[in-house]
């Protein structure tokens, strides 16, 4: 017998792991809908499940509870190297999800809590692409990304040098910045 340990749950063939990772979506088990013991498996068989979930999944996982959120935060997810964001008409697209946020009164609120959590689940640089296509007062969103290893800005308005300054002011980026505005 060899050193290594036998692990059953990973000699599953693809297509059984791809099965039940398409079923732990939390948010689209019905009650009825038999139960997985997924918290309940060994470290090693989550880890490989969560290897193969996309990122969406992996922020629904992690909303179910505080110990899925706890799980999340301790498995490496090798192939994610930063926090993509895009924020455009009050949509957000993190890496290969689309969030739509309905919030008509706040909803830099919920897109706070949102990327907060996505920081704290992933522990990755956060990249933003902050797009002005029909967000009133935008500066009311910037306090959400504080600190940014990546930053883009696109105006699709002409923005004047005060206002430019003040995105400036109230943004930290550690690496790389662009400022796209219309010259109109």
């Amino acid at each position: 017998m060899s050193g290594s340990p036998s692990f059953p749950f990973l000699r599953l063939p693809f297509l059984a792991i791809q099965n039940i990772v398409h079923n732990l979506s939390c948010t689209e088990m019905m009650p009825d809908s038999p139960s997985f013991p997924f918290l309940k498996l060994p470290f090693l068989a989550i880890q490989n499940i969560v290897y193969y979930m996309s990122c969406t999944e992996i922020t629904e996982l992690s909303m179910c509870s505080r110990k899925s959120k706890i799980l999340m935060q301790s498995i490496r997810h090798s192939e994610l190297t930063d926090i993509e964001i895009t924020i455009d008409r009050l949509r957000i697209k993190f890496n290969d999800s689309n969030f739509l946020i309905y919030a008509p009164q706040q909803p830099e609120n919920f897109i706070k809590v949102l990327v907060d959590h996505l920081k704290d689940v992933f522990k990755l640089p956060l990249t933003v692409y902050f797009k002005l296509t029909e967000i009133e007062n935008y500066r009311r969103f910037l306090p959400i990304f504080p600190v940014c290893y990546r930053f883009f800005f696109y105006g699709i308005d002409k923005i004047s040098g005060e206002e430019l300054q003040f995105i400036k002011d109230n943004v930290v980026v550690e690496w790389w910045a662009e400022y796209y505005t219309s010259e109109k």
